[in-house]
C-alpha cells in the first residue's frame, strides 16, 4: 500500500469516525429533546391535575354559598349536613366555615345565642399570649359554624376581622364578588402541622350588582381551609410519572389593597413563597438535571398565581436514555450508511410526533379560544358579559395610564324594570333587555367602544380615547326611548326609558379603578333619584365630586347627528 493509499484510508477512517460521531451526537441531542418534551408533558399533566383539584375545592365553596343564597337562615344542622357531604370526598380540606358579619351592637346577643350550642362561647382573637377575648370593633367576623369541629375547636368564635391582612382580603372579596385566597399560612390553630391557605367567598342579602350595594348588603363569608401538602399529593397521585422533584411556589404579587395591607406586613402571618417541596434537603442538582428543569405556571385562581418548579431525578433521565447513541458512536465507522438510514427514520418519527403535538396543541388552543369567547358573552343578549367587561376595563385602564388618554364609563339602568316584569311577564322582560342591548350596541358602534351587560337590567359602556362622553350617553338615552317599548306602569314615561350615569378621567398610576367605577355608579344613582330618564355626569371641581344633571330638552335632529 503506497503512502497515498494510506492517506486515503486514514482520511476515510477519520471521515467515517467523524460522521459516526456526528450522527451519534445528533441522535443524542434529539433523544434529549424527546426526554425533555416528555418530562414537560408529565409535569403539565400533574399541573392540570392540581388545577382540577383547586377548581373542585372552590366549587365546594360555591355550592355552600348556594345554600345561603337560597335561604334567609341556615341552621347548624343544615351546614353540618352539606359540609360533611363534601368533606368525605375532599380529604385535603381542613375545615369549612361560616363567618357572618356581626355588628358591635349585636355582639352580646350573638354570643348569647351561640352559647346555647357551645357553652362559654365568645368572640375571640389571636395574640402573642394565645387566644383572648376580642377587643371592641364596629364589625366582627366570627367563625360561627365549622366542620369538622373535632380538632378545630380553637378556631370557633375567632374574629377574622381582628387581622388587618385577613380583613383586607375579605374586603376585596366583598368588593369584587369573587373568591379571594390568602397566601401560605400555618394551620397550627387547626391542629395541623401542614401549611395551608384560606379562600373567602362572600355572600350577600339579595343580589347586589354594584360596589355600593355589595358593601351595604354583605351577609358574611363561606370560608375554606385547605392543606397544601394533601392537596398537592392528592393531585399527583392521579398521574403515573415518577422520579420527579417538585416545588410549588406562590408568585402572586399585588399592590396593597388599602392601608390595612401595608400595616399588616409587620404581623408575619403569611408564609414564604415556597408552598410545597419534595426535594431532599441534601440533594445536589447536577448540570444534567438543571438542563431538564421546567417551570409550569398554573392558571390564576382566587387572586393567586402558583407555579410548579420541576426537576427530574437522575433515574428518571436514565430510564429514558437509550444506549443506541453510544453504539452508533463506537461502531458507526463500520455501519455509517445503515446508521444514517436509522437516524433518518428516528428523526422522521420525531418530526411526525412533533407535528402531531403541534396539531393537537393548535386544536386545544382553538377549543380554549371558543370556550373563552362563550364565557365572555352574555347568553341572553349576545353582547359581552360582566367578566368580559371586567377584563376589558382593566386593559383599557392600563392603556389610558400609559398613553395619558381619557377613559370614559357609562352606566345605564332600565327604569322601573321590576314593574315591567310584573306587568308583561319575564319573557317580555327578557325581550326588552335584548332590544335595549341591541340598540346600545348599534348606538355605540366605534370599534374600540365596549357595550356589556353588567347584571340584571344594568348595562355599562367603556369609551376609550373619548373627549366627549356626554353625547354618546344622550344618544343612548334618546335611542332607547325611540324604541317606544310600551311601559304602562312606569311612573316616568309611557315607554321604556333609561337612567344614565357618566364619568370620565385621565387616569394615572395613583388612580383607583374601583373608585372610577363607583363614581359612575354614583352618577347613575343621582339620575334615578332625580326622577329617572335622564343623564347625570360626575365631574370633579376643586377636588370635590359634583353631579351635574344634563338638560334633557334636546332635539331629535341633534341626537341623530
Amino acid at each position: 500500500m503506497n503512502i497515498f493509499s494510506k492517506y486515503i484510508t486514514f482520511i476515510t477512517i477519520l471521515i467515517g469516525l467523524a460522521l459516526s460521531g456526528y450522527i451519534g451526537k445528533s441522535f443524542y441531542d434529539e433523544e434529549t429533546k424527546a426526554i425533555k418534551l416528555g418530562f414537560q408533558n408529565d409535569v403539565d399533566d400533574k399541573a392540570a391535575a392540581l388545577e382540577r383539584e383547586i377548581l373542585l375545592n372552590i366549587e365546594v365553596l360555591h355550592a355552600i354559598k348556594g345554600l345561603y343564597d337560597s335561604s334567609d337562615e341556615v341552621t347548624a344542622v343544615e351546614f353540618h349536613r352539606i359540609a360533611q357531604s363534601f368533606l368525605v370526598r375532599h380529604q385535603d380540606i381542613q375545615a369549612l366555615e361560616w363567618v357572618p358579619k356581626v355588628e358591635a351592637r349585636d355582639r352580646l346577643g350573638y354570643e348569647s345565642a351561640m352559647g346555647t350550642q357551645h357553652p362559654d362561647f365568645e368572640v375571640t382573637e389571636f395574640s402573642d399570649k394565645g387566644m383572648l377575648t376580642a377587643g371592641q370593633r364596629d364589625i366582627y367576623f366570627p367563625v360561627t359554624f365549622i366542620e369538622p369541629i373535632a380538632g378545630n375547636e380553637m378556631v370557633l368564635g375567632y374574629d377574622f376581622g381582628s387581622s388587618h391582612q385577613r380583613l383586607a382580603i375579605m374586603d376585596r372579596a366583598r368588593d369584587l364578588d369573587k373568591p379571594v385566597a390568602t397566601s401560605s399560612i400555618s394551620l397550627q390553630h387547626y391542629s395541623s402541622d401542614q401549611q395551608g391557605f384560606l379562600i373567602f367567598v362572600p355572600t350577600y342579602m339579595g343580589e347586589p350588582t354594584t360596589l355600593v350595594k355589595r358593601r351595604e348588603r354583605l351577609r358574611g363569608y363561606i370560608l375554606g381551609v385547605y392543606r397544601i401538602d394533601d392537596m398537592f399529593d392528592s393531585a399527583i397521585k392521579r398521574t403515573s410519572a415518577e422520579g420527579i422533584y417538585y416545588s410549588l411556589e406562590d408568585n402572586s404579587y399585588e399592590p396593597a389593597y388599602d392601608q390595612a395591607i401595608k400595616a399588616s406586613l409587620a404581623e408575619g402571618v403569611e408564609g414564604a413563597s415556597v408552598l410545597y417541596s419534595n426535594f431532599p434537603l441534601n440533594l445536589s442538582i447536577t448540570q444534567t438535571q438543571q438542563a431538564f428543569s421546567y417551570i409550569k405556571t398554573l392558571r390564576p385562581f382566587s387572586g393567586r398565581k402558583w407555579s410548579i418548579v420541576a426537576t427530574p431525578s437522575l433515574g428518571y433521565v436514565a430510564e429514558r436514555r437509550g444506549q443506541l447513541p453510544y453504539t452508533i458512536a463506537v461502531f458507526g465507522g463500520l455501519f455509517v450508511l445503515l446508521s444514517a438510514l436509522y437516524v433518518y427514520a428516528i428523526l422522521r418519527r420525531a418530526e411526525l410526533i412533533e407535528k402531531e403535538v403541534k396539531q393537537r396543541t393548535a386544536d386545544l388552543n382553538e377549543a380554549k379560544r371558543q370556550l373563552e369567547e362563550i364565557s365572555q358573552t352574555d347568553s341572553l343578549t349576545k353582547i359581552p358579559n360582566r367578566r368580559c367587561f371586567d377584563e376589558s376595563l382593566q386593559e383599557e385602564w392600563q392603556k389610558a395610564i400609559r398613553n395619558k388618554s381619557r377613559l370614559g364609563l357609562i352606566m345605564i339602568d332600565i327604569d322601573h324594570f321590576k314593574l315591567y316584569n310584573d306587568t308583561y311577564g319575564h319573557p317580555a322582560g327578557d325581550q326588552c333587555i335584548k332590544d335595549v342591548a341591541q340598540t346600545l350596541n348599534q348606538t355605540l358602534n366605534r370599534g374600540k367602544d365596549l357595550v356589556a351587560r353588567y347584571g340584571g337590567e344594568e348595562f355599562v359602556v367603556i369609551l376609550p380615547h373619548t373627549r366627549d362622553c356626554v353625547s354618546p350617553a344622550k344618544r343612548c338615552q334618546y335611542n332607547i326611548e325611540r324604541l317606544e317599548l310600551p311601559h304602562e306602569t312606569s311612573m316616568t314615561s309611557s315607554f321604556v326609558t333609561v337612567s344614565v350615569g357618566v364619568y370620565s378621567i385621565f387616569p394615572d398610576k395613583d388612580s383607583d379603578l374601583l373608585e372610577f367605577i363607583a363614581r359612575a355608579d354614583t352618577a347613575l344613582y343621582q339620575a334615578k333619584n332625580e326622577g329617572r330618564n335622564r343623564v347625570c355626569v360626575y365631574e370633579e371641581k376643586d377636588k370635590e365630586g359634583i353631579i351635574e344633571t344634563l338638560d334633557l330638552a334636546f332635539s331629535s335632529s341633534a341626537l341623530a347627528s
